[in-house]
């Protein structure tokens, strides 16, 4: 290429650049096939073009772009990682550690791919093998915001608390902009009176640069101090601030669109009598399903911690399924008009999902706590008949009220919205009548209070249901330590306390729409 050429060439990357900055997705993609076909060595040309898609959730067309680059340039790190980073977006993870593994033979100290085989590991609940990943991201660039956000989300996931809060000190003094980190720190800290980092975030809140999402992670800290402290009032105060804040932060959400799932699959399962097994599977999967915080966490971390159970914790693998496949009302009306008849189909599809499953461990029992699987319990009796079901339940109240006090990573805006969460609770409740009028012998109601009351008699009854002999590690399940990725990270560490009960009742005056839960 002469020197003209690489002039040209120079000019028009910096212009892509700036689009791709500026999220002009479309003119990247136009821009950089034309200088791909007098270009075709140029790797960026390619990543520019694959991420362009992969942005605009043509994941598949991603794919295509990777698969060309990678026959084509097989020397540069960047293209197998992004290669490995669409695997992944389509579930294909065996591939995605392949073309990650690939990329740190080209460059052992490519960073994004330490990163991507961290990120990887964390969903397949390898934790251990994550923040290995991590750690020698940390030693190759410890300058790195995204790196020391994900040091501190693995060192808490796995009880390194104390490793954890020097990471956050770090990112704190390299990046002071960065207010998550102060979010992270409550949820691994218990706040005393005069607690420095409280007094630091107080001040950080007089900044009238702050964004809405930068005030909503201080203000749900500093709340979680002040209920740290037992300052009813000021935690109150800013538990209402926090919400406010957070609820800014999403675009033309549309509570509609929440009470319209709810409705179609009501529509299409309130008179389906079907009860022809199409499927026989599912008997090494335990799905532990309700409310968020709804206990959920304490009763994955008992069952996890028998000895013929991995615990998989918040799968993504059911969930994601039925929520991409069942994400309209035309999808529901192919499914229940014709799907629902073939075996095959059925068969093959609870397949690729066990296949999902059997990679967090082959010879194991998975159990599954993603709360929001409530929703898809029919689906879950057509293609895992012979799965177990426990719904978690909570005094609602209680439940209602740990929702509007904790900030989620998942993207749930009706929790941050007094009238949207009550009414969530109340599709969730109606939901739960009619799988309960349908499938009552494939679901064990579990009661949190109970539990809390009762420790070892309620665990034996729920060891029963799952067809599992009764283990003391289940009782002094704190000894496993498990991973805990949830806002419960923090508690699901302590033995069972009565605490939590009743909780909301100290702030009924502050919260009157929790009376209606």
């Amino acid at each position: 290429m002469n020197n003209k050429n690489i002039f040209f060439l120079k000019k028009e990357l910096e212009k892509i650049k700036i689009l791709f900055a500026e999220k002009k997705f479309e003119s990247v993609i136009n821009k950089t096939k034309n200088l791909l076909k007098k270009n075709p060595k140029q790797a960026i040309l390619y990543n520019f073009l694959g991420l362009s898609y992969f942005e605009l959730e043509k994941t598949e067309i991603s794919k295509n772009v990777f698969d060309t680059a990678m026959e084509n340039i097989t020397s540069d790190a960047s293209i197998f990682c992004n290669a490995g980073i669409v695997e992944k977006k389509l579930r294909n993870y065996k591939e995605a550690e392949k073309y990650f593994s690939i990329a740190l033979k080209i460059d052992p100290n490519h960073l994004q791919s330490h990163i991507n085989l961290g990120n990887l590991k964390n969903t397949l609940n390898d934790d251990k093998s994550a923040l290995n990943y991590y750690l020698k991201a940390y030693n190759i660039n410890n300058n790195v915001e995204q790196v020391l956000l994900y040091l501190i989300l693995s060192y808490s996931a796995n009880s390194y608390f104390q490793e954890a809060k020097k990471i956050i000190t770090e990112l704190q003094q390299k990046f002071p902009n960065n207010t998550k980190s102060y979010q992270l720190y409550s949820k691994i800290h218990n706040y005393q009176d005069e607690d420095e980092n409280q007094k630091i975030m107080l001040e950080k809140i007089k900044d009238q640069n702050l964004s809405h999402e930068d005030l909503s992670n201080l203000y749900f800290a500093i709340a979680k101090s002040y209920f740290d402290q037992k300052n009813i009032n000021k935690s109150a105060e800013y538990t209402l601030k926090a919400n406010k804040a957070k609820l800014n932060t999403f675009d033309n959400y549309n509570f509609n669109n929440e009470e319209n799932e709810f409705k179609l699959i009501n529509k299409y399962f309130e008179n389906l009598d079907f009860k022809n097994n199409m499927s026989t599977k599912g008997e090494n999967l335990i799905f532990i399903l309700g409310l968020p915080r709804s206990g959920t966490t304490l009763l994955h971390q008992i069952i996890a911690s028998h000895s013929k159970v991995f615990g998989a914790e918040e799968s993504p693998f059911a969930s994601d399924f039925f929520a991409e496949k069942f994400n309209n009302s035309k999808n529901f009306e192919i499914f229940f008009t014709k799907e629902i008849f073939n075996e095959n189909l059925i068969s093959n599809m609870a397949d690729n999902i066990i296949s999902k499953y059997k990679m967090y461990n082959q010879n194991k029992i998975i159990v599954d706590k993603m709360p929001f699987n409530f929703k898809w319990i029919g689906f879950i009796r057509i293609f895992f008949p012979r799965a177990k079901i426990i719904h978690s339940n909570r005094n609602t109240v209680d439940t209602a009220f740990s929702i509007y006090r904790n900030l989620f990573d998942s993207p749930m805006p009706w929790a941050y919205h007094q009238e949207h969460l009550i009414r969530y609770i109340n599709l969730y409740k109606n939901l739960m009548v009619l799988w309960n009028n349908k499938y009552q012998d494939f679901i064990y109601d579990y009661q949190y209070e109970n539990l809390i009351n009762n420790q070892v008699e309620e665990t034996k009854k729920i060891l029963e249901f799952c067809n599992l002999d009764f283990e003391e590690s289940c009782i002094d399940y704190t000894k496993n330590k498990l991973p805990v990725k949830t806002v419960s990270v923090s508690q699901a560490r302590q033995k069972i306390y009565k605490s939590s009960i009743k909780l909301s009742d100290k702030y009924l005056s502050y919260f009157p729409f929790l009376r209606s839960a």
